[in-house]
């Protein structure tokens, strides 16, 4: 499936309007205790209403043996007013825990999405929340621009622990709106999780507003985030606070982000330090990443 995603993406390409296109990619690196590391590639291929988004996401740590590694496509339709996107993508069956223990993962997801600019400025091709946000909050002229959106993910997971395979089917529907407020955006979402007859183990989840993925089934996250652009030249600091409820007795979860946006137009950078709190103690990640685009 990860030589499809690929080859979608190519022909996708090749397809658009040359006078129209535009390019935004980077690539995000995460380490934590543990051992834990974790790397994300984004790219953003469009033109002038359509984009296609391929990606790759891989993490690891000392309790793993193997890297996993998840592949991932979205195709938007943009307009000025809305955003209209589906995707699709998987986790190739890896054997991450030691021999003896004969333990591996694997999912496949699809999923799709809607935004809705309700004063609609500045181009469609970024959101101020949402699938279509791509990170650094950009777009809308004026004193108020307001994006509103859903989005649902259906996920397939199989995991395999001591040669006795779990199969848990997970539904994911999130809420998000975000508005550009005199000089700040500021930007929110709740996301509900639905799960079949067997739940299975912890599943490795990555959860909205986390910069890392964690070994539990969430029930529930509310994610809120506070970008301040234009305080400094080409700096943009932003802060995020995220609250998760789990499944299957887990503690519930609280993380504060803190960190800031770097744009020299073509060339941008971001840094972020994250503090996670599982109910028996604080754990911190610290990210960093960088992009060009044009």
């Amino acid at each position: 499936m990860k030589k499809i995603i690929g080859s979608m993406a190519l022909v996708a390409a090749l397809g658009l309007n040359a006078s129209a296109l535009y390019f935004d990619g980077g690539v995000s690196g995460v380490t934590g205790p543990g051992g834990y590391r974790g790397t994300k590639l984004d790219l953003v291929i469009g033109g002038d209403s359509l984009a296609f988004e391929p990606s790759m996401a891989s993490y690891t740590s000392d309790a793993l043996d193997k890297t996993l590694r998840s592949y991932g496509l979205r195709v938007a339709k943009e307009t000025e007013v809305y955003t209209l996107g589906v995707e699709a993508g998987m986790t190739p069956d890896t054997d991450y825990g030691p021999a003896a223990n004969n333990s591996s993962y694997k999912n496949q997801y699809a999923g799709a999405d809607f935004t809705l600019s309700l004063s609609p400025t500045g181009g469609g091709h970024a959101r101020l929340a949402g699938p279509g946000s791509r990170g650094a909050a950009r777009g809308g002229d004026g004193v108020t621009r307001i994006d509103v959106g859903v989005s649902a993910k259906y996920t397939a997971h199989t995991q395999t622990v001591a040669s006795t395979e779990f199969k848990t089917n997970q539904g994911q529907g999130s809420l998000f709106a975000g508005a550009k407020i005199f000089m700040v955006n500021l930007s929110a979402s709740y996301t509900g999780y639905t799960y079949g007859d067997k739940e299975g183990n912890a599943l490795i989840n990555p959860v909205p507003g986390h910069s890392f993925a964690y070994g539990a089934n969430p029930k529930s996250s509310v994610n809120v985030k506070l970008d301040i652009p234009a305080t400094v030249p080409m700096l943009t600091p932003y802060v995020s606070y995220t609250g998760t409820k789990y499944k299957g007795g887990v503690d519930n979860s609280n993380a504060y982000l803190l960190g800031a946006y770097v744009d020299l137009k073509m060339v941008s950078a971001n840094i972020a330090y994250q503090i996670f709190n599982d109910g028996s103690g604080n754990d911190s990640f610290i990210s960093l990443g960088a992009g060009v685009k044009f």
